[in-house]
């Protein structure tokens, strides 16, 4: 599917239907051409690549999926891989990333995506809004939609910073092991999220650099917002990972004190159960000569030596903390 936005001063915003007239559109650079294309055809790119003479390894990275964030500059356009996070399932709260890969140029973005990407969508608004208040160049419709993406990190991470606190609360609880799987999931999501933000801090000190032949000064200063923003969301995805790491030690040392606790109950126990089988062992014997064996009372006399020293037993492991 291929949506292409177009504006140009005498008609403002308006949509092309045919790929074949963007060729019309680009020689005059006060129009501006965004191109989105979702889950293309080998045709659809291959028809891309033609009407903006893109090179191969930038088209082929744009086919491919999972790659790195990153830019790279080509004669007259960058590739950029950025990537939008949302948050999915209502208990795990896994995070989902989508991929989006954009071409773009001193008058032209083409972004390329499978699935879909819903900040497509209020980047249109932003950009129709930041085209009269900011600059009219393409780079502020790519700041639009950066700047969407950035702004949906926030509220991702508030949910896993959430389900963080919930899971730090149940750490001294009784039958909470299973908390320890949750634990673990919480920073395999954290981590993911701090592999796609490392290299796209890198991309935006790329596009913040003063000698960009595409970007002017005042755009610069918008994208160095962005930078500050992913700052800010890493270095608290740093301290997440802290947290999260410090809770799963706490857990694990809860988990093992109480096995140390179940491990002396049961030692405790044991000696006392092995006290009395001493003493039902010794008069089992089938030796004549035992003193008590004729004896009127020696049943009972030996089942009240045993609860007798079972009891001893029972006070002493108590008072040190056994049971």
């Amino acid at each position: 599917m291929i949506n292409i936005t177009c504006y140009s001063p005498q008609r403002q915003f308006f949509e092309l239907e045919n790929v074949d007239e963007v060729s019309d559109m680009l020689p005059d650079k006060n129009n501006l051409v965004w191109m989105d294309l979702q889950d293309p055809t080998p045709e659809e790119l291959d028809l891309v690549r033609d009407e903006f003479h893109f090179h191969p390894l930038a088209m082929e990275d744009a086919a491919a999926s999972h790659m790195r964030p990153k830019i790279n500059e080509y004669d007259g356009f960058y590739f950029v891989v950025f990537y939008s996070v949302s948050v999915h399932g209502h208990k795990k709260h896994h995070i989902h990333l989508r991929e989006l890969s954009m071409f773009m140029g001193g008058n032209y973005l083409v972004t390329i995506h499978k699935l879909p990407v819903p900040e497509l969508e209020g980047a249109r608004h932003r950009w129709a809004q930041n085209l009269e208040e900011i600059d009219r160049g393409i780079g502020i419709l790519l700041y639009s939609l950066m700047d969407a993406m950035v702004d949906n990190y926030f509220p991702v991470l508030d949910t896993l910073a959430e389900k963080l606190e919930k899971l730090e609360d149940t750490i001294y609880e009784e039958n909470s092991d299973g908390n320890i799987g949750d634990l673990l999931a919480v920073k395999r999501d954290l981590l993911r999220l701090r592999r796609v933000l490392a290299p796209e801090r890198d991309v935006l000190n790329v596009l913040t650099r003063r000698d960009s032949p595409i970007f002017n000064r005042r755009t610069l200063e918008y994208f160095q917002d962005i930078y500050d923003h992913i700052l800010r969301i890493t270095e608290a995805i740093d301290n997440f990972r802290d947290l999260a790491s410090s809770a799963l030690e706490a857990r694990l040392s809860v988990s093992s004190n109480n096995l140390n606790k179940v491990m002396r109950t049961m030692t405790a126990a044991t000696i006392i159960l092995m006290t009395d089988a001493l003493i039902a062992g010794i008069y089992g014997m089938n030796f004549v000569n035992i003193p008590e064996l004729h004896w009127e009372y020696g049943y009972f006399g030996s089942l009240a030596l045993m609860l007798v020293i079972s009891i001893g037993l029972l006070i002493f492991f108590k008072k040190r903390g056994w049971f």
